[in-house]
């Protein structure tokens, strides 16, 4: 089970099995987000939670407090950006099966990006969903700080990795904060 479709495969079960164990592990993971929280970060890229992820509204209500501009993803031509998102403003349920804010929105990179996981390994490598956007992404913004985002049973030992796939420079879980030296 050393192929990322496998690996994908298994993590998806155990994401949803898990899932509802622990209903305080996204306020868990949202204190360890501030708690590595540093700089002077004005906008921060998130995700709207899908398919049993590790939910980021908890910490969107936080950082939404703290004054910090929300921004989430959109693809569009196989292309993901950000465009700004206020508490109140609609979100659109796309063909990818995920939400995003309505591209009249501000279009900007935020200073600091979060990813959803669906593993993360003992190196910082992340995978994702398979599409792609996020290394596409990174590729292209690689001076930009990624911290992924997930529980803390998604870790394996080793993935799989390219060159192009991304490496996060922390990955935040429920249970801890992971440092890697990139």
């Amino acid at each position: 089970m050393n192929d990322k479709n496998s690996i994908r495969k298994k993590m998806k079960i155990l994401r949803r099995k898990n899932y509802s164990l622990d209903e305080n592990a996204p306020w868990k993971a949202a204190k360890n987000f501030l708690f590595n929280l540093k700089g002077n970060n004005k906008s921060i890229g998130l995700y709207w939670p899908m398919f049993y992820e590790l939910d980021t509204r908890p910490l969107i209500k936080l950082l939404l407090e703290k004054k910090i501009d929300i921004y989430l993803p959109s693809v569009s031509s196989n292309k993901l950006e950000y465009f700004q998102w206020k508490l109140n403003d609609i979100l659109i349920y796309n063909n990818l099966k995920f939400y995003e804010p309505r591209r009249i929105s501000v279009q900007k990179i935020p200073d600091l990006i979060l990813v959803p996981v669906v593993a993360f390994d003992k190196k910082g490598y992340r995978l994702g969903y398979g599409k792609g956007f996020y290394d596409k992404f990174f590729e292209k913004n690689k001076n930009l700080f990624y911290l992924g985002y997930g529980y803390e049973f998604q870790e394996v030992n080793e993935l799989p990795s390219e060159n192009y796939d991304m490496i996060c420079n922390t990955i935040i879980t429920d249970k801890s904060i992971k440092v890697f030296k990139l």
